[in-house]
């Protein structure tokens, strides 16, 4: 949630607080999973294997098993319905980038030292608050890494910020803040290979300690009101469309251009 609260913290919040905003009885729009967050999350499971096959045995032998689950867990992610994008038009185009892109993280599999994957971590924000998160990959020598995958980069500080924090709560300062960001290729074109992208981890943690305080401000405010105003509605963002917000043209958000293209 932190990375994309900045660009619209209405969509942000109506994707978070979907159940509370709701019950204070506004309707928003059913959306179906997109198809880059459906084959992405699949492919962040096949490399969870891989990282956790290299910290158990230090080998990264299991390539074929993790595409397979992957590709399983593709299907399960878009069971009920996808957005297909000109990337990724159909299943079999899917299943194709699934496998280079898990091969490819296989590679990076090899060339690190694991020592925490996939770890849940949560922590007292204040004011009645959590800040939890399910950390990708922390590495020997202290390095905090996060697995990306998609169409375009974006930048994650906040949300390798968060992380950072809810590490230095348990005693662990990292050295590095890093994202291994793959792109999500078209099959007619050659998969590039992993690029790590190295960011300041003090300013990872102003970000998202910034974030963290405007969610608790705004999210507070709404539950005292019950105005959408609470939420800053950005509708020059390059995702204010029906495809990507729960909000996009409801009573909770009406900025939208009403000739907009859905």
């Amino acid at each position: 949630m932190l990375p994309s609260y900045s660009d619209c913290a209405r969509r942000a919040a109506a994707k978070q607080y979907r159940t509370e905003i709701v019950a204070a009885g506004y309707e928003l729009n059913e959306l179906e999973p997109a198809v880059g967050a459906a084959l992405g999350t699949s492919v962040h499971s096949g490399a969870a294997m891989l990282l956790q096959e290299k910290k158990d045995t230090g080998e990264v032998l299991g390539e074929d098993e993790a595409t397979e689950f992957a590709v399983s867990q593709f299907a399960d992610n878009i069971r009920d319905g996808a957005t297909w994008d000109e990337t990724t038009p159909n299943v079999a185009t899917a299943h194709f980038q699934i496998r280079r892109l898990v091969a490819s993280y296989a590679d990076l599999a090899r060339q690190v030292e694991p020592a925490l994957i996939e770890y849940p971590m949560r922590v007292d924000a204040g004011d009645g608050f959590e800040l939890t998160g399910t950390l990708d990959l922390v590495t020997r020598p202290r390095q905090l890494r996060d697995l990306k995958s998609g169409a375009l980069a974006r930048p994650y500080q906040a949300q390798l910020g968060a992380y950072s924090l809810l590490l230095k709560s348990n005693k662990v300062n990292v050295s590095e803040a890093l994202i291994d960001w793959l792109p999500r290729a078209p099959k007619t074109q050659p998969q590039p290979g992993v690029e790590t992208q190295q960011f300041s981890v003090s300013t990872c943690e102003r970000a998202a300690h910034a974030t963290i305080q405007f969610i608790k401000r705004d999210l507070s405010r709404f539950r005292s009101t019950g105005d959408p105003w609470s939420f800053a509605a950005n509708p020059m963002s390059m995702v204010c469309t029906r495809r990507y917000c729960p909000a996009h043209g409801t009573k909770f958000c009406d900025m939208p251009l009403p000739t907009s293209e859905e």
